[in-house]
């Protein structure tokens, strides 16, 4: 009999009768290990697609609750106020009106850099900055030219308008400058004006600064004298640096009459020539004598010209 046959049926077992079901007990700590990322990673899943569901409900119910979200989507903020700074005249009002800025206009359209140019072009205003300040503030800070001569111009329509003329030579009709301030503006004389090529206004008249020095110079060290100029000639007026013979005349300067002063220095600067003139201005005052001018463009001299003597009588000092 062979091996096999001598094994006792009862002995036999089959592999279906093997329990195949291992207990937890079982598992290696590799595996539950295993299990236990799985797990995680199933529950990471799932909590970020609930929390994408949840953002996703809360902006589309956002988008319809709030009243200034436009199509696109951006918050559209209105103009609330206007922060308005100048160093001259001009108000917060006029640039209101003179750039048509109201409250309420959606303050992301407003072109700031248009807005620049258009201050720009009045001439009265040197420098300008605008710039939004979110969330509803434009502020605008300007720079303003300052008249030193007024000239009436032609108009080409058979009137007159009056300009002022700054100190870098640029021509600008003035916005609420008060009638005060203008009265104490001389007028200009001798120098015509010259329509610049685009047609928009006038060329630059030259040589205004040393206009401008002269009259500072005056107010500062003479300004009862000064508060009598009410006209200037340019008549006899040369701006070039190296110009031979260059005088700025005051026609009429009360009792002192017509006063010349040179602006090539060969007679001294201003401040010279204004201290000569308040010397003389005494002596002719506690004199009363009658004079017809007073001239100082002669290095260290007035020529004094009287109204009753043909030949001047010159005063060194």
């Amino acid at each position: 009999m062979s091996k096999s046959a001598q094994i006792s049926s009862e002995g036999l077992r089959s592999w279906q009768v093997i329990n195949q079901h291992a207990e937890d007990d079982a598992l290696s700590p590799a595996a539950r290990r295993n299990r236990l990322v799985r797990w995680a990673g199933w529950g990471t899943t799932a909590f970020t697609g609930l929390l994408i569901l949840l953002l996703s409900a809360w902006a589309v119910r956002s988008s319809h609750a709030a009243p200034l979200r436009g199509a696109a989507g951006p918050l559209v903020m209105p103009l609330a106020k206007v922060q308005f700074t100048t160093d001259g005249v001009l108000t917060e009002a006029w640039a209101r009106d003179f750039l048509h800025l109201n409250v309420g206009d959606p303050l992301d359209k407003i072109d700031v850099f248009a807005l620049r140019q258009k201050l720009l072009d009045t001439r009265q205003v040197s420098e300008a900055l605008i710039e939004r300040d979110r969330p509803g503030t434009l502020r605008i800070a300007l720079k303003e030219r300052h008249p030193v001569l007024r000239v009436a111009a032609d108009t080409g329509a058979g009137g007159y308008k009056l300009y002022l003329v700054a100190r870098d030579g640029t021509v600008f009709a003035g916005q609420d400058f008060p009638d005060l301030v203008l009265s104490q503006v001389p007028w200009m004389s001798g120098m015509a004006l010259h329509r610049s090529k685009d047609g928009s206004g006038f060329e630059p008249v030259p040589g205004m600064d040393a206009v401008a020095d002269l009259l500072k110079t005056a107010r500062t060290h003479a300004p009862q004298i000064a508060a009598q100029w009410m006209v200037v000639d340019l008549g006899q007026f040369d701006p070039r640096p190296q110009a031979p013979l260059s005088l700025i005349k005051v026609p009429k300067s009360g009792d002192l009459g017509q006063l010349t002063f040179d602006t090539t220095s060969a007679a001294g600067d201003f401040a010279t020539q204004v201290d000569r003139l308040t010397f003389v201005a005494h002596t002719v005052q506690d004199k009363a004598l009658l004079v017809s001018g007073l001239d100082m463009s002669i290095p260290d001299q007035v020529v004094v010209r009287l109204l009753s003597a043909p030949a001047s009588t010159r005063h060194t000092r």
